[in-house]
């Protein structure tokens, strides 16, 4: 039991779990020496900001948690292995730098990294769609250029600047994803990476908690658009968002898409997306996943793709074989169920439509059930949302049975008045799968969907396995 303990308190006091490899390791050295004011000769083969993660020749970064210090991890097996460490909080070692701020060094060892590459930037924020824009984008990038990009979701004022780091300086492309939590996040964000071109996926009432309202929310996404055009690179604009301001004039260059507005610059006609078939400017394509969700996204990013050079051909074959990323609507069959994991993250919007999709797989003897988490961090406005969310259920006729998973998701439950639709509530996941134990789901079709801190992967997974 002690020991138990112990390691709960220690997962409690690590920080976040990056590490990226080194490509160019002369660069990287000239930024280092010129940041620290140093000339160090020493090999860096990757950087790592989780004590968990070093391996031998890495740069070990000491970031201050929540909880605790990087530099709580350091001991002699970690020095070791390190060629050297930078931390703000004093450790009497020859490895170990001390700097003001090791979060200021980050960015700042970023920033003259980024300088001196001459590679062309693609920043992507939005509220829903940035990670599987992303994937699409640099699937169809790497059909014909050399290209980098910002692994798994490695979008904040943490991971970016790593992504940066882990850029390779023989890339025509880097593509970057870019996530915000409060006011002027993506403005900072792009002054680190200074991208050339720039993408807002969309934007709805998400994340909230770090904004002074909805507005606050769509000017910080909209620095962006601000970055492009002082920098007079290219701006992709959706022409579907109304949260997307209009853009009177611009020192960039706009190209419009949209699967609504025929005089945009990439037109979708998705009227035969349910036998998965697209028209982007009357030219076919094959799409993997038959949703407005996943059309949304691959017009977005085939629009990137087309303007750059890419061509046609190139990306056809990409749809072909690719795959969405894990939790964002993968699909799992088994014998008599499918199990559509959307676990990675929810806001109104986007379980609006993750739920709308549903429609065209129910029938009399195909019922559709929802387990559905709490959204998250929607500041004072979270119970109405939770509340708009039941009322748009309301208006369903196909749903059977809804299981909700958290504290909030029960004021949509209760904004459901329809008499058939079978409703169950659990504070968390661990009663959820104690219920289904006895009361197991065995056919249908079961949609999951909630905020990443809900965590209802579990519940894939138990279902899964079961």
């Amino acid at each position: 039991m002690i020991i138990e303990c112990f390691l709960v308190i220690l997962k409690q006091l690590e920080i976040i779990h990056m590490r990226i490899n080194v490509k160019n390791e002369k660069s990287l050295m000239k930024s280092l020496n010129k940041v620290l004011n140093t000339d160090m000769q020493i090999k860096i083969k990757g950087i790592s900001i989780d004590s968990r993660e070093v391996k031998d020749n890495d740069l070990f970064i000491c970031l201050k948690g929540e909880r605790g210090h990087g530099s709580d991890f350091i001991d002699d097996t970690l020095l070791d292995k390190v060629s050297i460490i930078i931390s703000d909080k004093e450790f009497l070692n020859d490895k170990v730098h001390l700097v003001d701020n090791s979060k200021d060094f980050l960015v700042k060892l970023a920033m003259d990294f980024r300088a001196h590459l001459n590679v062309k930037f693609i920043g992507i924020t939005g509220t829903n769609g940035k990670t599987s824009t992303k994937e699409l984008l640099v699937h169809f990038l790497k059909t014909e250029f050399n290209v980098s990009y910002s692994k798994k979701s490695y979008n904040s004022t943490v991971g970016l600047p790593l992504s940066i780091l882990e850029c390779d300086e023989e890339s025509e492309f880097c593509v970057l994803e870019m996530g915000a939590s409060k006011r002027g996040e993506i403005e900072y964000l792009c002054s680190i990476a200074n991208p050339d071109f720039g993408l807002v996926t969309n934007i709805s009432k998400a994340h909230l908690d770090g904004f002074s309202s909805f507005k606050d929310l769509i000017n910080t996404k909209m620095s962006i658009y601000e970055c492009i055009n002082s920098r007079r690179g290219t701006f992709f604009l959706n022409n579907d968002d109304s949260n997307i301001p209009v853009l009177s004039s611009s020192d960039c260059s706009v190209v419009s898409f949209s699967m609504t507005n025929i005089q945009s610059d990439y037109y979708a006609n998705i009227s035969d997306i349910d036998k998965g078939i697209i028209y982007v400017n009357n030219c076919l394509f094959e799409i993997p996943y038959l949703t407005h969700i996943f059309a949304s996204n691959f017009l977005s990013s085939y629009s990137i793709a087309s303007n750059i050079g890419v061509s046609n051909s190139s990306i056809k074959k990409v749809l072909r074989d690719f795959r969405i990323p894990e939790g964002r609507g993968n699909i799992i069959s088994l014998p008599n169920m499918k199990i559509i994991n959307d676990t990675y993250n929810a806001n109104l919007e986007s379980m609006r439509k993750g739920i709308s999709q549903l429609k065209k797989l129910s029938s009399n003897s195909v019922k559709i059930k929802l387990i559905l988490g709490d959204m998250l961090e929607l500041s004072d406005e979270s119970v109405e949302i939770h509340n708009e969310l039941g009322r748009y259920i309301d208006t369903l006729d196909f749903i059977d049975t809804i299981y909700g998973v958290g504290s909030a998701i029960r004021n949509t439950l209760e904004s459901i008045n329809k008499p058939f639709v079978i409703k169950e509530y659990f504070a968390n996941n661990e009663e959820l799968i104690e219920h289904l134990k006895v009361n197991p789901i065995n056919d249908g079709v079961v949609y999951l969907k909630g905020s990443r801190g809900i965590k209802l992967e579990q519940i894939v997974d138990y279902l899964n396995v079961k």
